[in-house]
């Protein structure tokens, strides 16, 4: 009976120090400093500063006097993209980033592509990209790698199309007129200008092209407009595309 008394006793005495220890301890709150989040959208930053593999550029910087009835003419020389155009005016170019969209015969597959922030890739992926106004793109933002995921489906890249800032004058008009061989010519009108905060811009274009190939005579007439109100903190804009390509039998040669 000795021992399992002394037993009992060691376990006593193991309590008592236990509890006599817990008291002993601190039990005042420590406060955290706080942790502030802030998102990206709507700041703006350099792109060598952010996580991602963007190219930015303006068209007309790099190959003045483009044609503008084309989308590879945008897209020229940006590392990590391929556009290859048949030069036919049915077909879209196709456009790859990184391997992504090149199975696609034609068109552009695979790859988001946004109209100043406006998404213009269909659910399935595709986009139509014959539509598109480049006499008022000023800029071109494209986004290559798995990042470009946080856009939504085709997250093979993003291609984001921006216009071009108005001139800052009232009223500002130009034309312009060119014409290359197997009767291409193409005639544009544009108008645009900003004061007290409204900016406003509009150009019509028609194309004509009889073509290299038979069957291959082109006949289209695109235009674009857009009104916007910026004033501090917010920016609100309408805008508009268009697109008619009319059609008419054309003799065998």
């Amino acid at each position: 009976m000795r021992p399992a008394l002394a037993i009992q006793a060691v376990g006593i005495s193991a309590l008592v120090i236990g509890a006599r220890a817990a008291l002993s301890q601190d039990t005042t709150a420590t406060r955290l400093a706080p942790v502030v989040v802030e998102v990206g959208r709507g700041t703006r930053r350099s792109t060598l500063d952010l996580p991602y593999a963007i190219s930015v550029q303006t068209p007309d910087s790099l190959r003045p006097g483009q044609r503008h009835t084309s989308l590879d003419d945008a897209l020229w020389l940006i590392p990590g993209l391929t556009v290859s155009n048949r030069n036919n005016p049915a077909q879209d170019p196709r456009i790859s980033i990184r391997g992504f969209g090149a199975r696609s015969a034609f068109g552009v597959r695979g790859i988001r592509v946004l109209r100043d922030g406006i998404p213009l890739t269909l659910p399935d992926g595709q986009t139509p990209v014959d539509y598109l106004d480049l006499e008022s793109v000023g800029r071109v933002e494209v986004l290559r790698g798995s990042a470009s995921s946080i856009y939504g489906n085709a997250g093979g890249g993003v291609i984001d199309i921006r216009s071009s800032q108005p001139l800052p004058v009232p009223v500002s008009a130009a034309l312009r007129m060119w014409s290359g061989s197997y009767g291409s010519r193409r005639y544009v009108a544009k108008a645009e200008g900003a004061a007290g905060g409204f900016g406003y811009q509009a150009n019509a274009a028609r194309t004509i092209n009889e073509g290299y190939r038979d069957y291959s005579r082109q006949r289209m007439n695109n235009g674009f407009a857009r009104v916007a109100y910026d004033r501090p903190g917010a920016s609100y804009s309408v805008q508009w595309l268009g697109v008619n390509t009319p059609w008419r039998r054309t003799p065998a040669r």
